[in-house]
């Protein structure tokens, strides 16, 4: 059985989110504060947690910010906030999707299992080797010139796509559907940011620009 936390101060929202997923078979946990929120996912490690940007004590941004240190597991924002700006500060934080208040509950539901899937199913958890340069993917440990890089499952699933096929131009298309395993909806936003975050923890490391951008087309190794 998953494991989801909910860090979210509404009582009503928390009640009915977790009361919806205990029916679809998940186990919840849920804090009603980003203190604590934290503590909580420290204590019960789970699979995915909801999360509420205006919390009280330690707001949301904060929260992405401490889990990032130690856990790539994935993070899906709801949020009042509709301005894409805030969508693309989430995800450079990194955030894993972003949802809109009030949303429909099985869409939240079809965002959760499309994220655990992800994170289980790709990257694999064993039996992947792969190097291009001097970066090197063993299993779901990511190096660069012999460093440890942390990247979320998201930005580690798209690398490990770009390394397997490295003569490939990627459309935001192809990244998004093979990624996300559904239907490409335009959402540039989110592509765009992932591979900025890549780039950005990569160039911390050398100074070699691995990812291209082939304008008007996607991405490629360079």
């Amino acid at each position: 059985m998953k494991k989801i936390a909910i860090i979210e101060d509404d009582t009503d929202i928390r009640n009915m989110i977790t009361k919806f997923l205990i029916n679809h078979n998940y186990e919840v946990y849920s804090a009603p504060n980003g203190r604590e929120g934290i503590d909580l996912c420290q204590k019960f490690l789970p699979d995915l947690i909801i999360l509420d940007l205006m919390l009280p004590i330690l707001n949301g941004d904060s929260v992405i910010k401490q889990l990032r240190t130690y856990t790539d597991i994935p993070v899906i924002v709801v949020s009042a906030k509709t301005m894409v700006q805030s969508k693309i500060d989430l995800l450079r934080l990194g955030a894993d999707d972003y949802m809109t208040k009030p949303f429909n509950l099985f869409e939240l539901l079809a965002r959760i299992e499309a994220n655990l899937k992800r994170s289980v199913a790709a990257p694999p958890k064993a039996d992947i080797h792969l190097k291009y340069k001097d970066i090197e993917i063993e299993n779901c440990n990511a190096n660069i010139k012999g460093a440890t890089v942390q990247f979320t499952s998201t930005e580690l699933s798209i690398l490990i796509l770009l390394l397997q096929y490295p003569q490939k131009i990627f459309s935001k298309q192809n990244i998004y559907e093979s990624i996300w395993q559904e239907e490409y909806a335009y959402d540039n936003d989110t592509i765009n940011t992932h591979i900025s975050n890549i780039r950005k923890k990569i160039k911390k490391h050398t100074d070699t620009d691995y990812i291209e951008t082939v304008w008007g087309i996607g991405y490629k190794l360079k």
